[in-house]
């Protein structure tokens, strides 16, 4: 589930919460009032009504099934109210329960579910209240016909800009959380939410994904030569040439100073390598450029495979950094990836730069 998805049902369920402590006050005040004016019917109907409101309230704090329960309540409450609407006993001052019709669908079923149940509703509780109280064949009828239609209208309105204003600000909020600020890619947060929802896609058990770790080989002595906000250009730099490669099944994410995670989706260990030692050629080929200066930026990279080194992004950030590790003291600018890991004595499997230095270690 996603922080979008997550964060709506949180709101919607302390919606739902106080939704119910008020239909059942509401329920039990006006059942008691029915039963003494003998509309026996519609008491019972509202005392069950109260009833059921409290038991879902120990339930939509726990379920996984919250918007199931949120239809299986609304659509009896609104089908009550306007049923209540018919009745002779009941007056005009019925109708400003349904004008909370749009209320509470847009805050609990969102902009669009919220848009047709409420443009349902109140249709029919339009017809009713038409039917039962008004004559247009008089003029002030025909005043007071118009003044529930628009004001009907206006609470649709308002409803609906309100919800789509209200998501649209969570989705923009979620995205800053979920972007790097300085190099304006995703950044830990990103990473773990589009890994955590393709482990759960029956996808991840048919297609391979691999995950490389990067880091920026001598990156303090840019920052300490060159200055920190050249050190930024540095690493939007490299951020902008991996991304201007424009490999689809590529994730690029920062998670922290100067290293990067590259989440590669449909990719073998042997093409992640391929690919992520030619982005490491291809860089130290071209240098950074500014005041003057011509800054060759070279990374060294660790590589781990969904399966083999384990299934949760916390150990395939492990194993990488273990290989990017032995990438940083074979003397940078390489890429590591074995099948086992160097404590099994098991050689790994390196590619470098001819002109590293083997001597320069970590």
């Amino acid at each position: 589930m996603g922080p979008q998805l997550v964060q709506n049902i949180k709101h919607r369920r302390d919606v739902m919460r106080t939704l119910l402590i008020i239909i059942f006050l509401g329920g039990l005040c006006f059942s008691v009032l029915n039963f003494y004016r003998h509309v026996y019917v519609l008491a019972f109907l509202e005392l069950a009504y109260a009833i059921y409101s409290i038991t879902l309230l120990k339930i939509i704090s726990k379920t996984d099934h919250f918007q199931r329960w949120v239809i299986a309540f609304i659509i009896p409450l609104f089908t009550l109210i306007v049923y209540a609407l018919t009745l002779t006993e009941t007056s005009k001052s019925m109708f400003v329960w349904i004008l909370s019709f749009p209320i509470v669908s847009y805050l609990l079923m969102g902009k669009r579910v919220g848009l047709w149940m409420s443009l349902f509703f109140i249709s029919i509780s339009l017809g009713v209240y038409h039917a039962k109280f008004l004559n247009l064949e008089e003029s002030l009828n025909i005043a007071e016909s118009l003044n529930v239609i628009f004001s009907s209208a206006l609470m649709i309105a308002f409803a609906h800009v309100y919800e789509k204003n209200r998501e649209d600000n969570e989705i923009r909020l979620l995205e800053l959380a979920g972007t790097d600020s300085l190099t304006n890619i995703p950044n830990r947060l990103k990473l773990y939410e589009t890994f955590s929802l393709w482990a759960k896609s029956p996808q991840a058990k048919n297609s391979p994904m691999s995950v490389a770790l990067i880091d920026l080989d001598h990156f303090k002595d840019i920052n300490d030569k060159y200055g920190h906000s050249i050190g930024d250009e540095a690493l939007r730099h490299v951020v902008n040439f991996i991304n201007s490669k424009g490999n689809p099944k590529a994730m690029l994410a920062r998670i922290g100073g100067e290293e990067f995670a590259l989440k590669m989706m449909n990719t073998s260990t042997n093409e992640c390598f391929d690919y992520v030692d030619s982005l490491r050629e291809q860089l130290s080929n071209n240098p950074l450029s500014i005041d003057n200066h011509s800054i060759k930026i070279t990374f060294s990279a660790g590589i781990s495979t969904f399966g083999d080194d384990g299934t949760t992004l916390n150990a395939l950030l492990a194993s990488a950094d273990k290989r990017l590790y032995i990438a940083k003291s074979q003397g940078r600018n390489c890429v590591c990836f074995t099948a086992d890991l160097p404590q099994q004595n098991i050689a790994p499997i390196i590619s470098y730069d001819d002109s590293t230095e083997k001597s320069d270690l970590c």
